[in-house]
């Protein structure tokens, strides 16, 4: 266990012991209240800029860490189960901070990589991890994953969500999750196997939303290998947590693996506006660390009203917000990029572009990949969309925050009238050869032809 005892009782107790507090006090009256509050305070309300969606004032992503740190404080986070407020100190806060890792080597031999913290405009390239969570029916899981690792700009296997086991439907809270997690973990040796990468480092368990597929599938004999794999941890919600998410910390922390917790603040949440969610976003990074002992953080600001981040008040709060960070603290983050046009149309690639250069420049460490459909139909992922994220988000490393904005200024136009109405796409049976791992034509012409568009905009790409 790489967290004494002591600070795992800690945070426990204060589950147990911290005021009380119902979650629709919580999400209705405290966090409104508190982020009006700290806006006000800070006067960062109206700071959103819609015309430069990638934030380049340093003052301003300052300003936010400052007020995030604060509202961390202030407000702690709830436990759902008894609804107690667990709260830390600022001094704890920064303790917790301290304590995390900047550098996490993991994976073996030639697929062995090393995340680092990155800073923003950093010339390291972003570590990238695919699929994110797209749900995959049984009988293509294994062929379309191998497809998306057998692509080397991959660098950890994530794995998506396996909808049934041997048929029956993977219901949440039941036996079959616990008997998922043990599958989706021989699932992936099989995939890595075929694709020739088995030292390559995995994400566990996406096909389980409890604790039961966790706890049936990490740190088990044919299982996920806590010495090669990353423990995922989803928070239930803005500033809370939840038993499930303490019992997928403490068994993680139990195997010596390393974890990371993931949030999802909304745009036009509890949170308001977009300055409200960036700084919800910070907040939510933040306690991770202290109330979870986290090694590493995810967040992704998404907006309600189409469901992705890829608009220009999403790229806002993922720009600000990640810079904020990585500014300010040696954390190490995962930047999800949640896109809503399908696979085979040129508007899932225009968001993947802004979106990849946005976060790569802003500074983070890696990047979660690729939520094509906002992952609302089955099958609708294929390995092309995956590659073009990762090509982007590695080639664009290195790039001002300046560059960066005005290119995303010059293709937005392209897509941003289609957020609330994107193409559906076609599914990957309809757009790729799962024989031959290869996508139609159709894919692939409109692939090279958006490559092309892009690289003669300065999009660092390369095309013939």
């Amino acid at each position: 266990m790489s967290v004494s005892i002591e600070r795992i009782l800690q945070t426990l107790d204060r589950a147990h012991n911290g005021p009380l507090c119902t979650q629709k006090e919580w999400n209705l009256k405290r966090i409104p209240t508190k982020v009006k509050q700290k806006l006000d305070e800070y006067r960062l309300r109206g700071t959103c800029d819609r015309e430069n969606p990638i934030n380049a004032d340093d003052r301003l992503a300052d300003e936010f860490f400052k007020a995030g740190f604060e509202l961390a404080v202030d407000l702690g986070m709830l436990c759902q189960d008894t609804e107690r407020v667990i709260n830390v100190t600022g001094d704890e806060l920064k303790d917790a901070i301290r304590r995390a890792p900047s550098e996490l080597a993991i994976g073996e031999g030639v697929d062995r990589v090393v995340l680092r913290n990155r800073k923003p405009e950093d010339r390291i390239p972003p570590i990238i991890r695919a699929p994110l969570g797209n749900r995959l029916t049984e009988d293509i899981w294994v062929r379309v994953n191998q497809g998306i690792v057998e692509h080397r700009e991959i660098d950890i296997f994530y794995g998506g969500t396996i909808m049934t086991i041997f048929g029956r439907p993977v219901m949440a809270g039941t036996p079959y999750e616990t008997l998922v997690g043990r599958y989706q973990a021989q699932l992936t040796h099989e995939v890595l196997w075929r694709a020739g990468r088995m030292g390559m480092p995995t994400v566990a368990v996406s096909s389980s939303a409890t604790a039961f597929g966790q706890l049936g599938g990490f740190g088990i004999r044919g299982g996920f290998d806590p010495a090669t794999s990353i423990a995922i941890i989803l928070a239930p919600g803005e500033l809370l947590t939840a038993y499930a998410v303490l019992h997928k910390v403490v068994h993680t922390l139990n195997c010596g693996a390393h974890f990371y917790v993931g949030t999802a603040p909304m745009i036009g949440g509890y949170a308001g506006p977009p300055e409200g969610t960036a700084l919800v976003h910070i907040a939510n990074v933040l306690l991770q660390f202290a109330v979870h002992h986290a090694h590493m953080y995810a967040a992704q600001a998404h907006d309600v009203r189409y469901g992705g981040n890829c608009g220009r008040e999403g790229l806002w709060v993922q720009s600000v917000a990640t810079q904020a960070i990585s500014r300010n603290t040696h954390l190490m983050g995962t930047d999800p990029v949640a896109q809503v046009a399908g696979p085979c149309t040129e508007m899932l690639l225009y968001e993947s572009a802004v979106a990849m250069m946005g976060i790569t420049a802003s500074g983070v460490a890696s990047v979660a990949v690729c939520r094509g459909s906002g992952s609302k139909y089955i099958d609708y992922t294929t390995p092309l969309e995956h590659k073009f994220c990762a090509e982007v988000g590695k080639r664009s490393a290195g790039m001002s925050r300046k560059q960066v904005n005005e290119l995303a200024k010059a293709i937005l136009p392209e897509y941003e009238g289609q957020l609330f109405d994107p193409p559906k796409g076609k599914s990957v049976r309809e757009c790729y050869d799962l024989q031959t791992l290869q996508p139609t034509q159709e894919w692939l012409d409109t692939y090279v032809r958006i490559k092309k568009q892009l690289g003669e905009m300065g999009v660092p790409l390369e095309y013939p």
